[in-house]
């Protein structure tokens, strides 16, 4: 069995990646793993092959690593490999499992590994969402090119605590996609909701802390509801952190529920 270390061909990682998501029923690797790859990004790799075909791979990237083992080459100890090579490349290590599926879950029980991270996937159904009613003191309107800097501050202010979405910059805007919409009060951004359309999702809700408790996260979820069913949604997802309680109640009332849990393993 052939090792690498060196950044995947593409298409190869892309058919991996596809293969063991349809296998599972869940993908292995997240956005930022198939952003590290095909756009170049720092990032190390562990690629496990035989012949051409990849048996196993991992992405060790800055927002945390993700592996997946071919599902003909499992039970053989590929996962454990990864696992160990990650943990010695990368300190600390923070490894995600999305879904948390009983196989990864024993074998981070057998390697010492403890949860301390978990980011829930939610969902509902979109119905008939109304578009809410405005307000006198919060102004919605599209987000512009000029808003970037701005946008930028506000996010960092929402999201201090947030090892990735606190990060954002203002090229990360465009290469995310999706459609964005300010609250402005008195000239000055105080929040924003970032949908994606294909598929459905409440991609970012950000507020600023100053701003937070006056009912804005709900007034803006609300919209967003309206935005998607009038492009012709039926339901919609979103990820937010576990222990994000304000985010959580304002989701929970909206009508959204429990449909994934994702965790991250760290060396116990």
């Amino acid at each position: 069995m052939r090792v690498s270390t060196a950044r995947p061909d593409q298409q190869a990682f892309k058919d991996f990646a596809a293969l063991v998501e349809q296998h599972d029923g869940v993908e292995a690797f997240g956005e930022a793993s198939h952003r590290d790859v095909t756009e170049d990004r720092p990032a190390r790799y562990l690629g496990l092959y035989e012949d051409d075909v990849i048996v196993a791979f991992a992405v060790m990237g800055k927002e945390g690593s993700e592996l997946a083992v071919h599902p003909d080459y499992r039970r053989q100890g590929a996962g454990r490999q990864l696992v160990e090579h990650v943990s010695q490349t990368v300190k600390p290590m923070r490894l995600w499992s999305h879904g948390n599926l009983p196989a990864a879950a024993a074998l981070a029980a057998s390697l010492r590994l403890a949860v301390v991270r978990e980011l829930r996937q939610l969902s509902m159904d979109i119905g008939d969402a109304q578009r809410p009613i405005g307000r006198d003191d919060v102004v919605l309107r599209p987000y512009t090119d000029a808003d970037a800097d701005a946008l930028v501050r506000v996010n960092a202010r929402a999201f201090a605590s947030h090892p990735e979405q606190g990060a954002m910059t203002a090229e990360d805007i465009p290469a995310s996609g999706g459609e964005i919409s300010v609250a402005e009060a008195e000239g000055e951004i105080v929040g924003y909701v970032w949908i994606q359309r294909d598929p459905a999702e409440l991609y970012v809700l950000g507020i600023d802390p100053d701003w937070q408790g006056k009912g804005l996260g709900g007034w803006l979820t609300a919209h967003c509801l309206a935005d998607l069913r009038e492009g012709g949604a039926d339901s919609v997802m979103l990820y937010v952190e576990g222990d994000n309680t304000p985010a959580l109640v304002t989701y929970e009332r909206a009508g959204f529920t429990l449909s994934r849990s994702d965790v991250q393993y760290e060396l116990a």
